[in-house]
Order: structure tokens, then C-alpha cells, then sequence
């Protein structure tokens, strides 16, 4: 079933190109088109439409109506104020998966399933998308992995914290993110011991160092603007060195996960907490520290001053605003924001205007209504983002009001992004990735799209615009497109194109591009009317142009 659905898009990339090598020779000019029906998405504000595509996973008719509406600034309080859908509850489960415990149960305790399942879901339809949206970026900056924290119970916890602290401060989102049982394990600041000379043993690193370079500060010091510091002799100035890490690795000694829930049942619902033995911290180093920009942590400090001392010290850093901030910008608007747009956004994050360092509400806000981000187009060679594959597969299904059970995530591993299942630590891209042959320039997402992801993309759209997916055993009731609105335009190739590009492009289709797709729909039968429209739908999710958001 596969080879033949590889063929039948092998077969429509040939005819795409001819038609697109036939229409460079030709000129063909657009043909007058009789009356129809009356466009909605066609007549949409581009710029409405594009805030749409930055803010949500992906604009429907409805929710694009219904911002223009209502006007930027309703819309934008109205997500930053809508209830939050949480991930299941999902019950505590032994580590070691009982021999009982087999088929749905097996499935639904020791995989991502149920958690990649509310994922899509929630992405499809639930009315928090632009919490969404921040929660996922924030677990591509604060990663944990299920190939280590392969329970779903234990990755629930984790990611209800993102979706709770992503409106809130960093500051808060920094502690959440580090006593987080989840996060403790997978970077192993959970059980990290003193140094204890006898035994040898000594302070793991790893969150330390991860703590710094990743979630915070990075390698080097930052301007404001996000570039780089420079020394005297024109070199990048390290932020932190190996003897720092040290010292932050034994501020994060002591900790250990809560009571458990029973025999072979832990906890990793609840925040890590101090081990102390008969009222001794015994595994806490409480000896004084030095931390970033010379601050000194004094000596006998609890485990739980140590640590508050230390993430102050973390968060009140310079280089948090632009590292923290340049990241949400790729994220959300361009992968190669101007130093500008970093340097505004980074004043954002220092102050919200009421004193307030590192609100998120504020940041985000600033992020999507900057003048970088917002107008009806961009004409700028290196802006915009390629559409990672999770939200390439909920925008081309939100676009035409799919009706799903959210078993997706096969698709999105075969396109390169196995979700919540990153490899490291380093996410499924780095921020810093450049395009081959790109002249330099930032393309994150790039670094998941080869051959065989792009034919996985074009094989995607195939399947769910031409068959959907079917039910099965781990899909409650597949996948299905509605077509329907856009059978009357079916007769009228150039009206379809043109309501369709409205909806999925905001109005930035190339003439070039619209005149071929317009060729290709004529080319069926008008007698089949669904095929015309569902020609139409392919050739624009499955183009370059559509996955480029701009």
C-alpha cells in the first residue's frame, strides 16, 4: 500500500514539474474566471492570517474569521487567558513493567503514546494554541527525552509544568524545570552526591553544565542584540568555564525524588526533595561557592538556599534575554531574526514595563506584535521558518478542519522528529543549524529535512488529501479531511486556488505557482469535482513554498 501511495506521488511530482517547466516556457497568463461562489478566505487579511500561522498550530476558516473580527489584540488576550487543556493523569506504574502488563496496557504506560495522542489532539482543536505553541518551543529548550524517561506517567508531570509556567516567569519556570523528577533523572542532578573522598565519589556535572550552556546563558557573552562579545583580539568571550560548572554542580547536590508510591512505584509526579537523615542534609555540599559574574554563595546554606542563591544568580544573567528570546523568535516568527528584533525583545524580557525581569506573557506578546513579525508579507531572502514536522502535520489538518483522534506521531518520527523522543539533550535541532548552501544562513529545522523526509512530507499530505487514514487497532477513528466548503469552487480553478492560498499561504503564492496548480485542477474532469479540490490541496501542503512559513 505504501509503494503504490510512493508511486502515485512520484507520478504527481513529474507532472508537477513539467507543468511547472511548461508554464516558465509559456507565460501562461490567468484565465478569466466566470462567476462563483463568494470567497471567504481569498478576501482574509494576510496579516491577520499570518499572525494566525505564528501564534496556533495552524489557521482554520473559522478561527482566522474570527480574529478579524475581534482584532489582534482581543485575540491575543483571549489566548494568553484560555483555559489550559492539561495532559492526562495518568496512574503511577512500576519501573520494571509488570509480565501483566501487555497489548493497550503495555502501550499506554511504558511509551509516549498516550501523551504524543492528547499532543496532536489538543493541537487539532483545543483552544489554548498559543500556550501550545510556547510549551512546545519550551520543551525544545528544556529538553528531556522519553528514551530515558520512557514511563508516560513520568513525562506527564514534565510537560503539564511547560504548558503551566508558560505564560508565567522564567525565574519560576527555571525552578519548576529543576526540581522536576523528570528532569532529575534524565540529567542526573537526582540522587547527585557531595564529594565524598573516601568512596571517590564526586558531584555529577551534567545538569550544571546543561543548566548553562543550554537552558540559560549558552557558550559566550551576549550583546543585547544577540551577537556575540568580542575581546580585544576579535575572539568570542566564554560565559562560564569548566570551574564554574563545579561549583553549580555541587549547589545541585542533595536531592532526591519524593516518597514513593509504592513498592517499585516512584514518584515523579511530585518535585524532588532534600534527603535528610536524621535531620542532616547528608549528601548536600554546603561549602561556599562561585558562581557566574563573581557572585560568592556562602558557606552553610541549606540544599534549598543553595539552590534558590543559584538560580537567581542564573537567571539574572545578561545573556538570558537574548539566548532565551532569539530562540522563541526562531521558533515562532524567522529563524534569522535582525539583531534589532533580538535587542527588543531582549528589553522586553529585562523589564516588562512594570519591573518585572523575564515575564513570558510579556515576551511572547512582544515577539508577535514587532514590527519584524507582523505586515501582510516579507519579501526578506532568509525570513521565515521551515515548519517542523509537528506543526507542518497539524497545519495542512487544521486547514481543512480535519477530524482526527490524534494518533499522528508516526508520521512526524518518519519525518524526522520522534516526538518527545528527541535523541539528547540537544533537542531535535540545534538554534544555531545553517542551511547548506545557504550563505550563512540559520535554518533550525533543516536539520530534520533530507530526501526522505521531504518524500515522507509529500507522502503525508498524499495520504490524508486523497484516502485519510483509516482506523486500527492503536487508532480509535483515523484521520479525515473536510473538503466540503470548497466544492463549489471546484468548477472555478482560479477562485479555488486563490481561496485556498488565502487560507494556507496568506495570500503569497507566486503567479508562477498559482497559474501551474490552476493548470493541473483543469486537467481533471470537471465532472470530479472532490478530485479537482483535492489536487489543489496536495500541490499547495506538499509545495516548498507552503512549508517555508513567512
Amino acid at each position: 500500500m505504501r509503494l503504490q501511495g510512493l508511486a502515485v506521488i512520484v507520478l504527481r511530482a513529474r507532472a508537477l514539474v513539467a507543468l511547472v517547466a511548461a508554464a516558465c516556457v509559456l507565460s501562461v497568463a490567468p484565465r478569466a474566471q466566470p462567476s462563483g461562489p463568494t470567497p471567504i478566505a481569498a478576501n482574509f487579511s494576510p496579516d491577520v492570517a499570518r499572525l494566525v500561522e505564528q501564534s496556533t498550530f495552524g489557521p482554520s476558516l473559522a478561527l482566522v474569521q474570527h480574529v478579524e473580527e475581534i482584532g489582534i489584540d482581543p485575540f491575543l488576550s483571549e489566548q494568553l487567558t484560555a483555559e489550559m487543556t492539561p495532559y492526562p493523569d495518568l496512574p503511577p506504574m512500576p519501573s520494571t513493567r509488570p509480565t501483566t502488563c501487555v497489548d493497550t496496557c503495555s502501550r499506554d504506560n511504558y511509551t509516549m503514546y498516550p501523551l504524543q495522542k492528547h499532543f496532536f489532539s489538543n493541537a487539532l482543536s483545543g483552544q489554548d494554541q498559543l500556550r501550545q505553541r510556547v510549551a512546545f518551543t519550551l520543551g525544545q529548550i528544556f529538553v528531556v527525552s522519553g528514551i530515558d524517561i520512557r514511563l508516560s506517567s513520568w513525562m506527564s508531570p514534565y510537560q503539564q509544568l511547560l504548558y503551566a509556567d508558560a505564560f508565567g516567569t522564567y525565574r519560576h519556570l527555571l525552578t519548576d524545570v529543576t526540581l522536576s523528577a523528570a528532569m532529575g533523572a534524565y540529567l542526573n542532578m537526582l540522587n547527585n552526591k557531595k564529594l565524598n573522598p573516601a568512596t571517590g565519589v564526586k558531584p555529577n556535572e551534567n545538569y550544571a553544565r546543561e543548566v548553562l550552556q543550554l537552558f540559560s546563558i549558552g557558550l559566550v557573552m551576549l550583546n543585547p542584540d544577540g551577537t556575540p562579545q568580542l575581546d580585544a583580539d576579535g575572539q568570542t568571550i566564554p560565559s562560564y568555564d569548566q570551574a564554574t560548572v563545579e561549583e553549580f554542580a555541587r549547589v545541585f547536590t542533595g536531592w532526591i525524588l519524593a516518597p514513593a508510591f509504592g513498592t517499585g512505584v516512584p514518584n515523579y509526579r511530585d518535585p524532588m526533595k532534600v534527603r535528610i537523615t536524621r535531620g542532616v542534609e547528608v549528601d548536600h555540599d554546603d561549602g561556599e561557592k562561585q558562581l557566574l559574574l563573581g557572585v560568592t554563595v556562602p558557606a552553610g546554606l541549606s540544599a534549598a538556599a543553595d539552590l534558590e542563591a543559584a538560580l537567581d544568580n542564573i537567571a539574572g544573567h545578561p545573556n538570558v534575554g537574548p539566548f532565551i528570546g532569539k530562540q522563541f523568535i526562531q521558533h515562532l516568527v524567522t529563524s534569522n531574526p535582525s539583531p534589532e528584533y533580538v535587542a527588543r525583545i531582549s528589553a522586553v524580557f529585562d523589564d516588562n514595563g512594570s519591573g518585572v525581569r523575564g515575564d513570558l506573557r510579556a515576551v511572547v506578546t512582544a515577539i508577535l506584535k514587532d514590527p519584524e513579525a507582523r505586515g501582510d508579507a516579507h519579501a526578506e531572502p532568509g525570513y521565515g521558518h521551515l515548519m517542523e514536522p509537528a506543526l507542518f502535520i497539524a497545519r495542512v489538518l487544521r486547514a481543512f478542519d480535519a477530524s482526527s483522534d490524534g494518533v499522528l506521531a508516526t508520521y512526524s518520527t518518519t519525518m524526522g522528529q520522534d516526538l518527545f523522543r528527541p535523541a539528547s539533550v540537544f533537542n531535535y535541532y540545534p538554534p544555531g543549524y545553517r542551511i547548506v548552501g545557504g550563505h550563512g544562513l540559520l535554518g533550525p529545522e533543516f536539520r530534520l529535512f533530507d530526501s526522505a523526509a521531504a518524500l515522507a512530507r509529500a507522502n503525508f499530505v498524499n495520504t490524508v488529501v486523497f484516502n485519510g487514514i483509516p482506523p486500527s487497532a492503536d487508532r480509535p477513528s483515523g484521520t479525515a479531511l473536510d473538503l466540503s466548503r470548497l466544492l463549489p469552487f471546484a468548477p472555478y480553478s482560479g477562485l479555488l486556488v486563490d481561496e485556498l492560498s488565502g487560507l494556507m499561504m496568506h495570500q503569497t503564492m507566486p503567479e508562477a505557482m498559482r497559474d501551474t496548480i490552476r493548470t493541473a485542477v483543469e486537467a481533471v474532469p470537471a465532472s470530479s469535482a472532490l478530485t479537482r479540490v483535492k489536487t489543489a490541496a496536495y500541490l499547495i501542503a506538499s509545495s516548498s513554498q507552503y512549508q517555508v512559513e513567512r
